[in-house]
């Protein structure tokens, strides 16, 4: 039996050092793994901006990465790297040989979030260089529809804008200004705000070109204030050419101006000709609109030497031989603008509002010939044009309320009923205006009743204390009187009893507490001993006086109020025992511990006519011992009791009186000791 115990556990040990070495290995590879793919992450932005810059160092680096992620997600993202440098260099056999890979390797292993940033990065390409909209539009529709609840925030917000900025481009502006708003409800719940701006410059631009110059104009000015976090000089031209075309649709020439103004140097510093050419067109144009021809012949003519060192652009050329044309017309110089308008070229690539502009440039050119056939025939086609702008703008943004109100129910009730919350907010802020009010003027009242009581309180403790000091005079008064004195050393020297001695020890022990407010039990009760001993000669042969002090209380280590049981003592033997002449004439002492608390019961026969309850003639004594315990009784939360009892004999001749002081624990003598 010994044996097969030492095998299984030397199996088991075996065992559990095998499970060690695997877990190990596992932590091993997961932080080699995890180290690789952060430094991917990290390098892949890097690379990706010198796509264009150092295309042979972004291959070399790709490989150098690849050989350490074989066959997996990070290996066939550092293939988009390639597939770039591949599209810039215009191979783009080799590019699309590697976007097959790509999707293959997506397709094969279900790696989803990889194909969604596959799609993202083909609709780029297919947007920013081959300029097929519809083609863009559909591979960044692919990459949205990926898109899961796993997916980072920053790349939905990515994914959303580029798949509303293809949806402008092909002319739906509703749906553009849907895929805007959901980029906006992720950055609102998860604070990735790095896009906002784009955001917003898009909305307004969507609004601008469905005719609603109202809606259009409120996102441009919330861009506007991110304006100063934002460093690319192209998003700044973007924004105030942007803004500046809204403000020229909706006939604000003189703002219009201002925005176009801000974004010419912004423009000059991109130095490419195209932004610089469409700066100076808006210039111009806008120039034209305010009667402003010499500025506005000015900036034409530097359009027309930048679109010179511009590629064929039909689209830029026909716009500003057109605008050159209407610049020639408002000058008067008819030949010369016939001859602008011969240059624009083929205008199968215009759209519909550079078209309704260019007819009515022609119609006036012909009206201005003389030609009324050609005068009418342009007015035609431009009214066509016209009203083919209008509808679309209409019918666009019938779909746009139409869409929102079914995608965002939410945000199109809040906007039925803004004038309703504005009032409610009104209504509240005056009812929490009243609310703090009467919360001040409580607050204000709690102070001086505060204030008051602690007043009352202070004015309470310095009676007391006037009425301790004249107690504690008029105790020592009592105590050392002539006469007590002389009648005590008479009756004492007559017989020779040792109570000079205890007269000694009582004044002594009088002058030694009076100053005290809380004494130890036990001093207390050696002062009564003192006190009864020399009082008990008068009180006659039969007079028995007891103390009982249980044995798990420590006199000493109880507090009690000065001369607070002596007072009952005292008022015991003057007023109860003093000319009492019954069978029982004692007094007697005890003190006990009742749970958390200790109590002293002081206990007489005496004259059924006699009072307790008052010290002296004046009842001084009695008022300052309860004034001390209310006040001792304010400062803690368990109390301090006293209580009297007085039960008559059956024949109504004597009675026993019980006084029993009750203080707990710990209790707090701090405010009668300051």
């Amino acid at each position: 039996m010994l044996s097969i115990k030492r095998r299984v556990c030397i199996i088991s040990i075996a065992a559990l050092v095998g499970i060690f070495v695997l877990l190990m290995l596992y932590v091993c590879f997961m932080r080699v793994g995890t180290s690789a793919v952060s430094a991917i992450d990290d390098d892949f932005g890097r690379l990706r901006d010198s796509v264009y810059t150092n295309p042979q160092y972004v291959v070399e680096r790709v490989e150098q990465m690849q050989s350490a992620t074989n066959d997996s997600s990070q290996y066939y993202r550092l293939e988009m790297l390639r597939a770039s440098v591949a599209f810039y260099g215009r191979n783009e056999k080799a590019g699309h040989a590697v976007c097959e890979k790509i999707l293959g390797y997506c397709r094969r292993s279900g790696d989803t979030e990889l194909e969604l940033q596959y799609w993202n990065f083909l609709g780029n390409y297919i947007m920013l260089t081959v300029g097929l909209r519809d083609s863009a539009r559909a591979c960044y529709s692919r990459a949205y529809n990926l898109l899961g609840s796993n997916s980072l925030a920053s790349r939905k917000v990515n994914i959303a804008i580029n798949l509303a900025d293809a949806c402008r481009l092909t002319g739906d502006p509703a749906e553009a200004s849907l895929y805007y708003r959901r980029a906006l409800a992720v950055i609102d719940s998860t604070g990735v705000d790095e896009s906002l701006f784009n955001v917003y410059i898009g909305l307004g631009q969507t609004y601008a070109e469905i005719a609603n110059y109202t809606e259009a104009e409120r996102y441009f000015i919330l861009a506007g204030s991110m304006l100063g976090s934002v460093d690319n000089g192209y998003d700044k031209f973007l924004y105030h050419n942007s803004y500046g075309n809204c403000l020229y649709f909706a006939h604000r020439y003189d703002d219009a101006l201002r925005q176009f103004r801000l974004a010419a140097p912004y423009a000059a510093d991109l130095k490419q000709p195209s932004a610089i050419c469409i700066a100076e067109i808006n210039l111009c144009e806008v120039n034209m609109m305010l009667d402003s021809l010499p500025q506005a012949q000015k900036h034409l003519d530097s359009a027309i030497d930048w679109l010179g060192k511009l590629p064929e652009d039909k689209l830029m050329k026909f716009y500003i031989y057109s605008l050159a044309g209407d610049l020639s017309l408002k000058n008067g110089d008819i030949a010369e603008a016939n001859r602008r308008f011969a240059q624009t070229g083929d205008t199968a690539s215009v759209g519909a509002r550079e078209m309704a502009l260019h007819y009515s440039r022609l119609h006036r050119l012909y009206a201005g010939l003389h030609n009324y056939a050609k005068a009418y025939h342009y007015l035609l086609r431009a009214e066509h044009y016209d009203n083919l702008i209008s509808n679309n703008a209409m019918r666009n943004q019938i779909a746009e309320i139409e869409l929102r109100y079914r995608q965002d129910t939410t945000i199109m009730q809040q906007r039925l009923v803004i004038s309703e919350k504005e009032t409610e907010v009104r209504t509240l802020e005056v009812q929490i205006f009243v609310i703090v009010i009467v919360a001040l003027l409580a607050i204000l009242g709690m102070v001086i009743f505060s204030m008051r009581r602690r007043r009352r309180r202070m004015m309470k403790e310095i009676k007391l204390r006037q009425s301790l000091y004249a107690m504690r005079l008029a105790n020592i008064r009592n105590r050392i009187s002539p006469h007590f004195v002389f009648n005590v050393l008479n009756r004492e020297l007559s017989v020779g009893h040792p109570g000079v001695e205890n007269l000694v020890n009582l004044l002594r022990t009088n002058l030694q507490l009076c100053d005290r407010c809380t004494v130890s039990l036990a001093e207390e009760l050696a002062f009564v001993d003192t006190y009864v001993a020399i009082e008990a000669p008068a009180l006659g042969s039969n007079f028995k006086y007891t103390k009982h002090i249980a044995d798990d209380v420590d006199t000493r280590q109880v507090t009690i109020p000065s001369m607070m049981v002596q007072i009952f003592v005292e008022n015991a033997i003057k007023h109860g025992l003093r000319g009492y002449e019954g069978s029982r004439k004692y007094l007697d002492i005890a003190v006990q511990r009742r749970g958390g608390e200790i109590a002293v019961v002081v206990e007489n026969e005496g004259n059924a006519t006699s009072r307790i309850d008052t010290a002296g003639n004046t009842g001084t004594g009695m008022k300052v011992v309860t004034q001390t315990v209310n006040l001792l009784n304010e400062r803690n939360e368990r109390q301090m009791r006293l209580k009297i009892d007085r039960q008559l004999s059956a024949d109504g001749l004597s009675a026993t009186y019980t006084v029993t002081i009750t203080i707990p624990d710990n209790f707090d003598f701090t405010v009668i000791n300051n």
